[in-house]
């Protein structure tokens, strides 16, 4: 009797501590959409694609983003130009200027699949950097949607003052995919509801009004 509770007590232990290792490891939340006033909580531990090198120092007060095709070269010291629009085969690196004065520093990188939001992840998360200038990367699109337009919102957070800058930049991989604005869906629907019933309705006008001329 004692043995089979020792046994459940030891079990039972062991899940609870298992499922705080898989929540302090796990992801953060999903965040809302880009332009939503949000940040990611300062605990767990870092993982995702975070591999970073140091490209230079940072000369600016609030933090700076870009995407570039090309990676930083320690020989010239020169960081890749911005660049919006990718290749499928092309990689995206991305750097990344620290607000002066920030010396110990934590960045989190989410991405987003078009704009409807539908589809996006963490691409790192709680890496911890310094004060500078970082190219991270290289990424690559996910294979089960490669083509298409693509935000990145990179957050960052001085630990002492526990005070959040974020930043978005936006970019293709591929082709452009059209896109509209919700608000002109929402009409177009409307449109391809109603469209049917006023042909409908003016056909039958039409019968008539015709059926009136004939027999004048």
């Amino acid at each position: 009797m004692k043995s089979n509770y020792l046994r459940s007590f030891i079990l039972t232990e062991i899940l609870i501590v298992t499922i705080m290792i898989s929540i302090v490891q796990g992801e953060p939340p999903t965040p809302p959409s880009p332009n939503v006033n949000w940040n990611p909580p300062n605990t767990g531990a870092t993982a995702g694609q975070s591999q970073y090198i140091m490209a230079g120092w940072s000369s600016t007060n609030t933090l700076g983003v870009w995407t570039s095709a090309k990676t930083y070269h320690s020989g010239n010291a020169e960081a890749g130009p911005p660049k919006n629009s990718f290749n499928l085969n092309e990689p995206v690196y991305l750097y990344v200027d620290t607000p002066i004065g920030w010396m110990d520093n934590f960045i989190w990188l989410y991405e987003y699949h078009q704009s409807n939001q539908s589809s996006g992840r963490w691409r790192f998360w709680r890496r911890e950097i310094g004060f500078g200038r970082f190219m991270f990367g290289p990424f690559y699109p996910d294979q089960s949607h490669p083509s298409g337009n693509y935000t990145w919102k990179v957050w960052i957070v001085e630990p002492t003052s526990g005070e959040y800058q974020s930043q978005v930049v936006s970019f293709t991989w591929g082709e452009e995919i059209p896109e509209f604005p919700s608000s002109s869906v929402g009409v177009i629907l409307v449109l391809l509801l109603v469209l049917p019933i006023l042909l409908k309705s003016n056909s039958r006008q039409f019968r008539l009004d015709f059926a009136r001329f004939l027999k004048y």
